[in-house]
């Protein structure tokens, strides 16, 4: 077989189903390959936009895709979601083509040829070229094993054109089957004894222990306990938001009530949650507040990572563990952390009551979308000042539904993420929520949606220029910038990809909107926003 054959096998082997991919000349025999194989292969219309899908799958499913671009800009477009997936923590393998092995040593005096490996080196777990059809096997499952590992991530590999047409012996590899090894018994005996000692310690959640099915174990040691729980971006809904114990979402960059119950804290318990969604030494108010850290693996300490105490280790062991050796304490929810809950309740209500209020607050919009969630639907936030009000004030009604990057924190991943869930054919309803400075970013997808056939909202909160930005320089300097755009004709834009236009001018015609039965395959919702007073 060639190496392109092989290499497809390989990855076959190990269960990847999907490619997303942008094709160029030094992957031909590659895309010849999985012509042949069971492998679907979705043609995107930029490789930006194939790293985010991918990214995107990896996070829904639990297990990698694969992006596919070739070489030089190909390459190149790729990074930005290949860095998603690292930062985001999501399951994912990027496979460029390359030039042939001669013209690789000459690096920048030959057409089109960069080193990729050192490209892709800072913003994955693993970057590899191959070098010979005898490492294909070994490279595509170590691929596979890195990717899926506890913190899993991007892994970068690079074929090259002569590589993928040379006739080469091989057979797949199986990977491993890893398991989050048990936390030491010392660890959490260490554990439970700061924590047993704290008169206010408050539980924050993050993404590890949704990602890893942990939730239903967190239940268990709140309902136990007693402890109040806020959670970061990226794990919405690991806490069921009508919970009492429920205070909010930490990690706004505004001031909001949940912080005042953080800052009175006497110990931090973190379970699951990583460095790149939030810095703890700012949840610890530099270090004052001592924090219990559980994680799948030990994470390196650092500027923003400092535990008092680290249990590593699976999440659901440790959860299981701490709960019964805590189960003869229960802690009373103290002021703050009520006040808290109150303030959140009542900026809620207050909301309702503006659903026809013009121009919507971004508050009344999150709800507006938050209230069209079914329990089989699924949502994708894109980056800007919207994110922050859906993750301040919407209600997931499970663990996973509502998915807020904020590693990396990457514009341009709402459309792309949608197409990627869209595509997996399990939900009732994929809804894509972005700014107007986010959707052009990746907009020419649409075309790929509706080549698909996929079933997407997208909702697009329009007020007409970079606000987040205009936002922090008027805050940091005390004007502001003009970052304003064009108004966009937003129906004739629609109509270009083959989707259907709708303008709404409140959150209640926006609710009105999403809850239509029978509604067009593919909807472009537009409404203009104001962010002026809102936490957000």
């Amino acid at each position: 077989m060639t190496g392109a054959q092989l290499f497809v096998s390989c990855l076959q082997a190990g269960g990847i189903d999907t490619i997303f991919a942008l094709p160029g000349e030094e992957t031909t025999d590659l895309i010849n390959a999985l012509d042949s194989s069971d492998i679907d292969v979705v043609l995107c219309r930029h490789e930006q936009a194939a790293a985010f899908m991918a990214s995107v799958h990896g996070r829904l499913t639990g297990r990698p895709a694969v992006c596919l671009a070739t070489l030089g800009p190909g390459a190149t477009n790729l990074v930005t979601g290949v860095a998603d997936a690292t930062l985001d923590l999501a399951p994912f393998i990027a496979v460029t083509g390359q030039g042939a092995r001669r013209r690789v040593p000459e690096g920048k005096n030959s057409h089109q040829i960069i080193d990729l490996e050192k490209l892709f080196e800072p913003v994955t777990k693993r970057s590899r070229m191959i070098w010979s059809g005898a490492e294909i096997p070994d490279a595509v499952s170590e691929a596979l094993d890195l990717s899926m590992r506890p913190r899993p991530g991007a892994v970068h590999l690079s074929l090259p054109e002569d590589l993928a047409s040379e006739d080469v012996e091989g057979a797949p590899v199986q990977s491993p089957l890893r398991h989050a090894p048990t936390a030491a018994p010392e660890a959490i005996a260490k554990a439970t004894q700061r924590i047993s000692k704290s008169k206010r310690p408050i539980v924050l959640t993050g993404n590890g222990v949704v990602r890893t099915g942990a939730t239903a174990a967190l239940a268990h040691l709140l309902a136990e306990t007693g402890l109040p729980v806020a959670s970061s971006f990226m794990s919405k809904g690991a806490v069921d938001p009508n919970d009492m114990q429920f205070i909010g979402t930490f990690g706004l960059p505004s001031h909001d009530n949940v912080d005042d119950a953080i800052l009175e804290a006497d110990l931090i318990l973190t379970v699951g949650l990583d460095p790149v969604e939030y810095p703890l030494d700012k949840l610890s108010n530099g270090r004052a507040t001592p924090v219990v850290a559980l994680s799948e693996i030990e994470l390196n300490t650092g500027a923003d990572w400092s535990p008092d105490v680290e249990v590593a280790g699976s999440l659901l062991v440790s959860l299981e563990a701490l709960t019964e050796a805590l189960s003869a304490q229960h802690w009373e929810v103290w002021p703050k952390a009520e006040e808290a809950r109150s303030a959140l309740l009542r900026d809620l209500n207050w909301a309702r009551g503006r659903f026809e209020s013009q121009p919507p607050d971004a508050t009344a919009l999150a709800l507006a979308v938050s209230d069209a969630l079914t329990d089989e639907s699924v949502l994708i936030s894109g980056v800007g000042t919207h994110k922050l009000a859906l993750a301040r004030n919407t209600a997931p009604r499970k663990p996973g539904q509502i998915i807020i990057g904020n590693g990396l924190a990457g514009m341009g991943i709402a459309l792309p993420g949608a197409i990627a869930a869209a595509r997996l054919g399990r939900f009732d309803r994929v809804l894509a929520v972005c700014g107007d400075g986010e959707v052009m970013m990746n907009v020419q997808d649409m075309e790929t949606a509706s080549r698909l056939d996929l079933d997407i909202t997208m909702v697009v909160w329009v007020d007409g220029g970079f606000g987040l930005i205009e936002d922090k320089q008027e805050q940091d300097t005390g004007t502001r910038p003009d970052l304003s755009f064009l108004d966009m004709k937003w129906r004739q834009l629609a109509e270009a990809f083959g989707w259907h236009h709708t303008h709404c001018e409140t959150a209640g015609e926006l609710r009105w909107q999403l809850d239509r039965r029978h509604p067009p395959r593919r909807r472009l919702i537009t409404v203009p926003v104001s962010y002026r007073g809102d936490l957000a």
